[in-house]
C-alpha cells in the first residue's frame, strides 16, 4: 500500500494528499471562513474587501484568493484583490488596465525589435 502524503501548505502538518492540496483542519476553516463570508455579503452587499475581512475575522488574502476563484458572484462590485504588477485594486484578470496596456506596449516593442535581429542576421548573407 502506497499513501501520497505531504506537508499542509498553511500549517505545516503532515496529511493524505486530496485535491484540495491541505489538510483536513484548513479545509475546514476554509469552508468556514468563505461561509462565514457569504452569510455576510447576504446582509451587506455593499461592503468592500477589507471591511468585509474585518466582520468576519479572514484574513485578507483569504478573501482575494476566494474572488479570484470565483466564489462570490460579480455583483459584489466593491470586492477587490490587488494587480500582480503594480497593486492597484482590480476585479478580474490578474493586471489592471494600465498594467495590460504596458505588457501588451512591451511586448509589441520586443516583438519588433526581435523582427529587426532576425532580418539583420538572414540579410548578411546576401
Amino acid at each position: 500500500m502506497n499513501l501520497k502524503v505531504d506537508n499542509c501548505p498553511n500549517c505545516g502538518s503532515i496529511y493524505q494528499k486530496n485535491f484540495r492540496n491541505m489538510c483536513g483542519a484548513c479545509s475546514m476553516k476554509m469552508d468556514r471562513d468563505l461561509g462565514n463570508c457569504i452569510d455576510h455579503l447576504w446582509r451587506f452587499p455593499n461592503v468592500t474587501t477589507d471591511e468585509l475581512s474585518l466582520a468576519t475575522q479572514t484574513s485578507v488574502t483569504s478573501i482575494h484568493k476566494f474572488i479570484k476563484e470565483g466564489k462570490f458572484s460579480k455583483s459584489y462590485g466593491r470586492l477587490t484583490y490587488p494587480c500582480e504588477c503594480c497593486g492597484e485594486p482590480i476585479r478580474n484578470n490578474r493586471l489592471c488596465v494600465d498594467c495590460s496596456h504596458t505588457f501588451k506596449d512591451t511586448a509589441k516593442q520586443l516583438q519588433a525589435t526581435l523582427a529587426r535581429t532576425h532580418a539583420n542576421v538572414y540579410n548578411i548573407h546576401k
